[in-house]
């Protein structure tokens, strides 16, 4: 009998010591939401829907909203269009494709204002489109049709890509790229990270002349806040934003509005400054499986 208790008694501990051990360990942020800033929200919704697929939903009973498989697209209704010149540390948001150039074929079909004409890059085909406010959206061969990524420009791609990985716990991708300064004699330095089913893309800032193959606008040397434009921010989540809060605050991440209950959208959150003057949301929810609430 002693013997018995006594393996129990082992079991257990390892069990506890499993238990402390999980507890220690932060949790890993989920993709929450993409944030628009809309004229016609009908119309930014009637938009995802034919062009993209999105699905609409009222969020939390509250606010209309898109949903993409494993993440939202929530937005503020503005009277004048907001500020879509691209300056910001959000480049654009992008959708995966199968069979691109009959899906570019379909986009001219249907009306879509194309941005940039469907090209060829490598082994996978890419286009450019402009949203309902200009926000810009790229369609590219990835095998499926879903929100596929956020494609972030950086002043430094490695401290950017870095200060993701270490305040939200995701894997840092790509290997280190030259430092800022030595980064004229390339065409582009990217790497990026995986938030669940989304991937984040980081180039460094096209400041430099002549510009990159990939970069239609002046060479841009000042990356401006994205508050207030049309790709106002994105969001992480989760289960319980106290503690987060409170590592990041300590870590010193810049706070930018404390927790609060956000009734216009029916949930708690904190917003940070991330790097590239990216604004940035923590909401407290669960993650959302495939397809499904959880």
């Amino acid at each position: 009998m002693r013997q018995r208790t006594g393996q129990f008694g082992w079991v257990m501990a390892g069990l506890l010591a499993v238990s402390f051990a999980t507890a220690e360990e932060p949790e890993r942020a989920h993709f929450h939401h993409v944030h628009l800033n809309v004229t016609d929200p009908a119309r930014t919704i009637a938009y995802y829907m034919k062009m993209h697929g999105a699905t609409p939903v009222r969020y939390r009973g509250v606010s209309e909203a898109l949903f993409t498989e494993r993440s939202f697209i929530l937005m503020n209704r503005v009277e004048n269009e907001a500020p879509n010149a691209l300056e910001a540390g959000i480049w654009h948001i992008g959708w995966g494709g199968r069979d691109v150039p009959s899906e570019y074929k379909w986009f001219q079909e249907q009306g879509a204002n194309i941005r940039v004409e469907l090209y060829a890059l490598r082994n996978i085909w890419v286009t450019y489109l402009s949203g309902p406010d200009d926000e810009m959206i790229e369609v590219n061969t990835m095998g499926h049709n879903r929100f596929g990524h956020v494609h972030l420009l950086a002043e430094d791609v490695n401290a950017t890509t870095e200060w993701y990985a270490k305040h939200l716990g995701v894997d840092a991708r790509g290997q280190a790229v030259p430092k800022p300064e030595d980064m004229n004699s390339v065409r582009a330095w990217s790497r990026g990270f995986r938030c669940d089913n989304v991937s984040f893309v980081v180039y460094g800032k096209p400041d430099y002349s002549p510009a990159p193959p990939w970069w239609q606008d002046p060479p841009l040397t000042e990356l401006k806040p994205t508050e207030g434009r049309v790709i106002d921010h994105i969001a992480f989540s989760y289960r319980d934003i106290e503690p987060v809060f409170t590592r990041m605050k300590s870590n010193g991440v810049e706070i930018v509005d404390e927790i609060a209950e956000r009734s216009e959208f029916g949930h708690k959150s904190f917003f940070i400054r991330g790097p590239d003057e990216v604004l940035i949301e923590i909401v407290e929810d669960r993650p959302i499986p495939e397809g499904i609430w959880e």
